[in-house]
């Protein structure tokens, strides 16, 4: 049964690469100072590269489960030639395989399609998306796709999907938690990084749509108005 788990566990990572995917660095000079420590800080993950570490952690637990998976099919009796090769095998054994549970498919389907739906929304933007606030040159306010469904659905999106990953790692059953690999040495300081890091974003995702409207307001009027009485809500439509 176990080895079901891949191909949810393989959309979920796909699901995280689209959802991490920063977008080519503004320029300084397009970049918009919000003169808050929070924004401050999204600028340094954003030039530090530390969204994509976050992404590397991500993908590299899944490959661990995934190898995990793979090496409880082999014979008991089997061991590489190689040292290190028959070391990551021994360590891969004493990992648990867990069952397919339903919180494993709801927060795995929640992260597969939460991370296309942001890509929608990337590729809607075009090149007008980034990571770091600012109005380009040329911009123009979309109103068209999901956006006019709700005025920020790329946030409504990373915070869904940051749902799903608690749901998928931090249930009771998970893999994550049964399987031993949080005993490994530095694994459960990573895990804990990565949660903090993750809580914090999922935090920014609930309050920077209004910072953003505030800038949109200022750069486009009346035209971001007519839009925002049509598009009432930032992230859920009749909730916020």
């Amino acid at each position: 049964m176990s080895l079901l788990k891949i191909p949810f566990i393989l959309a979920s990572a796909l699901g995280i690469h689209w959802s991490f995917r920063a977008g080519p660095k503004p320029p300084v000079s397009e970049v918009v100072p919000s003169g808050t420590i929070t924004e401050t800080f999204i600028i340094w993950i954003r030039g530090h590269q530390v969204h994509t570490l976050s992404k590397i952690s991500a993908l590299a637990v899944w490959s661990v489960e995934v190898a995990s998976i793979l090496v409880a099919r082999l014979d008991p009796s089997y061991t590489p030639e190689g040292v290190y090769e028959a070391r990551a095998v021994q360590l891969l054994r004493t990992l648990h395989p867990t069952p397919i549970t339903t919180a494993f498919l709801a927060g795995s389907l929640v992260v597969t399609v939460c991370g296309a739906f942001r890509r929608y929304c990337v590729l809607t933007l075009g090149k007008q998306w980034n990571a770091v606030l600012r109005i380009r040159k040329g911009h123009r306010l979309i109103t068209s796709g999901p956006y006019s469904v709700v005025r920020h659905p790329s946030y409504t999106a990373f915070f869904l999907q940051y749902v799903g990953l608690v749901v998928m790692h931090g249930s009771q059953g998970s893999w994550m938690r049964e399987s031993g690999v949080l005993q490994v040495p530095f694994v459960k300081v990573l895990v804990a990084i990565n949660f903090i890091l993750l809580t914090f974003v999922a935090g920014v995702a609930i309050l920077r749509p209004s910072w953003e409207d505030k800038m949109l307001h200022h750069a486009f009027g009346e035209e971001w108005e007519r839009w925002a009485k049509s598009v009432k809500y930032r992230l859920l439509p009749g909730v916020y």
